[in-house]
């Protein structure tokens, strides 16, 4: 059963009590709640569920694990803010007593149709130390998994994105911070507006995607800002380097705060990029990089212990640049639109208020967090 949320309203002549969006469960860590975890309330949604299952995160900081299995599809988690709903956990996936990443994630997501809004994960190992090893904040496994208004905080492998070679992230409007390959894996993901912060000085590398010949797209950032605290043009990064087979990853419209080598890419790991590509990168004032020395040869070590070269597309025209859209990447066979998920409802289902503000909630739980 539904419980309705009561929020009041009030005007400059009289107060009124507005009855407002109804959400399935309520997590507060204060007691305030259906539940003090986040976990708790994932258990009680019900398996296989028809309808987007709804579930309101009020301000707190979570301390624990977080497991979406496969059964909790049709989920949608949203949280007051970034700023004030922190999920947060230390498992390591890499060194003495790693474990796997389903278990080691600060969040992991097995089900597919997922929505996450204004909610921070942190892996606090690699978020603290600022160093390794693997220490993942989100695994996003499933398929059609939109984030909005979202941070992704660690150090080594933040971010993981879908197992499928064609399974879809969708992620707009967030930060993603870590040094060494903070986002990483497989399937097709868009990064809309978002701000890619960079915690270490010198030496790393934001991408390392695994790609396979049949994901039909990669990794795609669109008008994204590279940047790191204090002088960001002090700290230098690469764009990437290919995990493992095939991988492809184009920046489009980037602006790059930060110092980024010449070469743009780094040209050896365990796979052959067939798409390490921009198109229109700028630096901190608009004005376009040089893209002219931007590698497109690399190189692998093979089980011979011989030496496999390969190229890469490297720069994109306007017309290549252009293929590249919301629809193309993460339409996939069931044209699905993870734009409309975060768009304000012409009939909203519900108000929410938030610092202040009266926001009309759609039907995915949803509400604009626009000046928030």
């Amino acid at each position: 059963m539904r419980h309705l949320l009561l929020f009041l309203t009030l005007c400059i002549a009289s107060s009124v009590s507005a009855q407002d969006r109804v959400y399935d469960a309520i997590v507060a860590a204060d007691g305030s709640g259906d539940f003090t975890t986040v976990q708790a309330a994932i258990d009680a949604v019900p398996d296989d569920n028809l309808d987007q299952y709804l579930i309101f995160i009020k301000a707190g900081t979570y301390n624990e694990h977080v497991f979406i299995p496969q059964q909790k599809s049709r989920l949608s988690m949203i949280g007051e803010g970034m700023d004030k709903v922190v999920i947060s956990d230390n498992k390591l996936s890499g060194g003495p007593g790693a474990i796997p990443v389903d278990r080691a994630a600060t969040v992991v997501v097995h089900a597919n149709d997922i929505t996450f809004q204004g909610i921070t994960f942190v892996n606090s190992h690699g978020w603290e130390n600022n160093s390794g090893p693997q220490a993942l904040a989100l695994y996003a496994k499933g398929d059609r998994i939109a984030i909005d208004h979202c941070a992704m905080l660690s150090y080594q492998d933040t971010y993981r994105t879908s197992e499928a070679d064609n399974g879809r992230n969708y992620v707009s409007n967030s930060l993603i911070a870590g040094g060494v390959d903070f986002i990483y894996g497989n399937g097709n993901a868009w990064f809309e507006q978002c701000t890619i912060k960079i915690t270490r000085k010198s030496g790393g590398w934001i991408v390392a995607p695994k790609h396979r010949l049949v994901t039909r797209w990669g990794y795609v950032f669109n008008h994204c800002t590279l940047t790191a605290d204090g002088n960001p043009k002090e700290t230098t990064i690469w764009l990437g380097r290919p995990w493992h087979h095939q991988p492809q990853t184009v920046f489009l419209h980037t602006r790059s705060e930060i110092t980024l080598p010449a070469e743009g890419w780094f040209p050896h790991m365990a796979g052959l990029p067939s798409v390490f590509a921009e198109y229109n990168t700028m630096d901190a004032d608009g004005k376009a990089l040089d893209l002219s020395k931007r590698i497109n040869r690399y190189y692998r070590i093979d089980e011979k212990k011989d030496t496999v070269w390969g190229t890469a597309k490297n720069v994109l025209t306007a017309a290549e640049a252009a293929r590249y859209t919301v629809g193309a990447v993460m339409g996939g066979d069931d044209h699905w639109d993870p734009v409309k998920i975060f768009l304000p409802s012409k009939q909203p289902i519900g108000y929410v208020m938030v610092q202040g503000q009266r926001l009309p909630v759609n039907r995915h739980g949803c509400f604009t967090r626009e000046g928030l």
